[in-house]
């Protein structure tokens, strides 16, 4: 048993923040029904591809799948429906009022363009939960405007605030933007089932990518540092304490120190009880937080990183080497927690070396494995028949006139 078992969902997202949120709800057990155009959507046809064989393929070929859609697309079903049709946009009128949850991020106006709005389909599945996610929300004086990760980063300041104060804004290393807002509709989406549970009535969500890196970089105090006169871009470090990463001899490292007990093992494992006397408690560290970090860059330069993180945990003190994401792949706890799998062609009869993340959530009474994702239409006439009441001769037509690719 999974948290989310029998509960239904349809997938109309693209790209990457719908994705993410609808393999959220996948891993956590609801049968996520994705619904593609005939030809797939752009992460179905975009490079670098995979062969049912599990290599990479050079040219897109008729059973090689983009790794983004293999990624996201695990434990979806896969729809094949043109909704710019009017008999697909019935037909997936008749679906939504057979399921749960509908996730869509496509820009605002486009839903009721379709005739797919949440007031249309609503009436026909009063207890429909129907989550939207856009770059602005569906309304104020930049709604229409298009979005993707970059452009949400920029807009939020969080480009501004990341970076050296020398240096260009700079944007952060995965896909914040996109990322953050999946699991806060993730979250919302479940948040609004248990809420049914108690009234019996579903509703629409409103999730916008802005607002999300907004309360994201917002849960520090910005307008109070701006008064005391502190940066925005500090580049690794804090200017409130000793926080920073240190070059050693063959790497970097990370530091953290956040009590006076740590500061005081740190003074003393590097022999300097002078450094203690600038730095006993927190204000007194911050004000004189470029000495201290000059002695401690020059105390590690000398030092390789394993030895330096080993010293640290035996003293205590937080620190940890700099990784790059394919040294991270091979850490003993990373793999330790599964936090990488190998991904599966839906043809293939064992997994690829490819790897993707599995769901980081760990649950005591259920697991959260998937099955590989489905090739472009392989559940449309079962989807049809079973959960939209098609009989097999209005599918037979749908797929004659070209509606269901």
């Amino acid at each position: 048993m999974k948290p989310l078992d029998g509960i239904r969902v349809v997938d109309l997202t693209r790209v990457v923040s719908g994705p993410v949120c609808t393999w959220f709800l996948a891993s956590l057990g609801a049968e996520v029904i994705r619904v593609d155009p005939p030809g797939g959507d752009v992460t179905w046809r975009i490079p670098p591809w995979v062969r049912a064989d599990g290599e990479q393929s050079e040219a897109l070929g008729p059973d090689d799948i983009g790794i983004s859609y293999l990624r996201k697309g695990r434990g979806k079903r896969s729809v094949v429906l043109d909704l710019g049709r009017p008999e697909g946009a019935d037909a997936f009128r008749r679906l939504t009022a057979n399921v749960d949850v509908l996730v869509d991020n496509f820009r605002p106006g486009v839903m009721a363009a379709l005739g797919l709005d949440y007031e249309t389909l609503s009436e026909l599945n009063p207890q429909l939960i129907h989550a939207s996610i856009t770059g602005y929300g569906p309304d104020g004086p930049d709604a229409d405007l298009a979005s993707m990760d970059l452009i949400i980063q920029g807009r939020s300041g969080l480009m501004a605030k990341s970076g050296f104060p020398d240096g260009p804004p700079t944007k952060a290393g995965a896909t914040v933007g996109d990322q953050f807002p999946a699991a806060l509709c993730a979250l919302g989406v479940v948040a609004a089932l248990r809420q049914r549970d108690i009234d019996g009535r579903g509703q629409y969500i409103d999730v916008a990518m802005l607002d999300s890196l907004v309360t994201m970089i917002w849960d520090e105090p910005l307008d109070l540092y701006r008064e005391r006169g502190m940066p925005d871009r500090i580049g690794n470090g804090d200017p409130r304490g000793i926080l920073d990463t240190f070059e050693s001899q063959d790497g970097w490292i990370t530091l953290v120190i956040t009590s006076d007990a740590q500061f005081k093992r740190l003074t003393e494992e590097m022999g300097r009880p002078d450094l203690w006397e600038l730095g006993p408690d927190i204000p007194i560290r911050a004000a004189n937080r470029a000495e201290i970090c000059e002695e401690v860059a020059r105390w590690m330069a000398e030092q390789t990183t394993e030895e330096l993180v080993a010293r640290l945990h035996d003293i205590r003190v937080p620190a940890g080497a700099v990784a790059s994401a394919y040294a991270a792949a091979e850490d003993p706890q990373i793999q330790h927690r599964h936090a990488l799998v190998p991904l599966q062609h839906p043809h293939a009869n064992e997994p690829s070396r490819w790897l993707a993340p599995a769901f980081p959530v760990k649950f005591s009474r259920a697991n959260t494995d998937q099955t590989p994702a489905e090739t472009l239409g392989t559940s449309t006439r079962s989807v049809l028949h079973d959960i939209a009441g098609f009989s097999e001769a209005e599918i037979d037509r749908l797929q004659a006139d070209g509606v269901l690719g």
